[in-house]
């Protein structure tokens, strides 16, 4: 899936493979996921192949992205954090605009760009629209649909 604020910025997430193809028993382990992630912020570019998600948690991120794709009347902010919180997403729709949500995509730690510097974090925000959100749903459930979720959520 890729997101295209309307200032410039890009979020992409495109699911590879399994961490673990091979791995059939242990749960967190036979359900991680390898993302590539693709970033444009002002601060700079990055792109990483990384274990970042869960097939649960690109479930959820499904699930989150097509809510705001297709509610108008969805105006609270939503956050969604992902593995063990290193990447987090919050949207917000905006009242003025209902066609538009404002998406803030941040990353922590080792989920952090090699080009952060300290103990910084990078946020990259994104001025969406609907249809765009409801389309990266789309694509993102397509990449789902070749790596499921093997075995129960053990999160649950």
């Amino acid at each position: 899936m890729l997101l295209r604020g309307r200032q410039g910025t890009e979020l992409g997430l495109t699911i590879v493979d399994y961490q673990f193809p091979d791995e059939a028993r242990d749960p967190w382990d036979s359900n991680s996921l390898l993302v590539e992630v693709s970033l444009l912020a002002p601060e700079g570019s990055w792109h990483v192949v990384d274990p970042c998600l869960t097939t649960w948690e690109a479930a959820q991120i499904v699930r989150w992205l097509a809510a705001f794709g297709q509610r108008a009347d969805l105006v609270a902010a939503r956050a969604l954090a992902v593995n063990a919180p290193n990447v987090t997403l919050v949207g917000r729709a905006r009242p003025a605009e209902p066609d538009r949500v404002d998406i803030r995509a941040g990353f922590a730690l080792e989920r952090r760009p090699p080009w952060i510097r300290g103990s910084a974090n990078l946020s990259v925000d994104l001025d969406v629209d609907r249809p765009q959100l409801a389309h990266a749903a789309r694509q993102l459930q397509g990449d789902l649909t070749r790596f499921p979720q093997r075995g129960d959520d053990p999160t649950l």
